[in-house]
């Protein structure tokens, strides 16, 4: 495919043309933002392995390039509805880094993808809606104990009434309202539904896995609090 450099993708007016009719979604989205970043400065995120920071690091560079491809990689359907495993991409920066991380993952991917291959002026609601993808597995997996396979499928359950349910419609409609309304974009979310299963379906079968790689790569070799066991629990239930 070709890749498309495109100055106009960062054309602030056309990003920000909406504000002055729809200013108090974008006051909502500054204040969950400030939320979310008080959140992981003010609260320590529980310790479940021995990662370092620089392990913690490389993870989320090569996290982010997978999300990037990603995104730039998706199977396109049309402007609003995509094919593409960003969401597997943030469970697992989430359920190995925790959700600062996996936000950051997300939010990285998509906002690398919007520079490569963009598909108009960037959305940063949509980056914002992206990001929920590895939080929300993160806060799942760090502040939260039982069966991990439960946990996962919540997981998704909540990225798709909040994300794909969500921010995203609003984000196109505050975009294009010229071409998007909510009614318009409704009929949509079946197939929204269907691409959030894929992706929760894989990240089920992951979910054995990702301990195996976690103990590899931690100091020592050794995970101070092991997600799940055979069955999918929590070891320190």
């Amino acid at each position: 495919m070709s890749f498309n450099f495109l100055i106009n993708a960062f054309d602030f007016a056309s990003i920000f043309k909406t504000i002055h009719t729809k200013w108090y979604y974008y006051v909502a989205l500054a204040v969950f933002v400030i939320l979310l970043f008080s959140f992981f400065f003010f609260k320590k995120q529980p310790k479940r392995h021995d990662l370092t920071k620089t392990q913690k690091i490389c993870y989320v560079s090569v996290l982010a390039a997978l999300a990037t491809v990603s995104n730039i990689f998706d199977i396109k359907i049309s402007d609003e509805f995509q094919i593409s495993l960003v969401a597997t991409v943030g469970f697992i920066a989430g359920y190995m880094l925790g959700g600062g991380y996996g936000f950051a993952v997300c939010f990285i991917g998509d906002l690398l993808g919007a520079i490569v291959n963009p598909h108009g002026p960037y959305n940063p609601i949509i980056g914002i809606g992206t990001g929920l993808w590895g939080l929300i597995p993160g806060i799942a997996f760090f502040y939260f104990k039982g069966n991990g396979y439960v946990k996962t499928v919540i997981s998704f359950v909540i990225g798709f009434l909040l994300v794909s349910a969500g921010i995203n419609i609003v984000g196109f409609c505050l975009m294009y309202p010229t071409y998007y309304t909510f009614e318009a974009l409704l009929p949509t979310l079946p197939l929204k539904l269907a691409v959030v299963a894929l992706n929760c379906a894989i990240c089920l079968g992951l979910v054995s896995a990702l301990p195996r790689i976690i103990k590899s790569t931690a100091v020592g070799g050794k995970e101070t609090d092991t997600p799940t066991d055979g069955n999918g629990e929590d070891d320190n239930r």
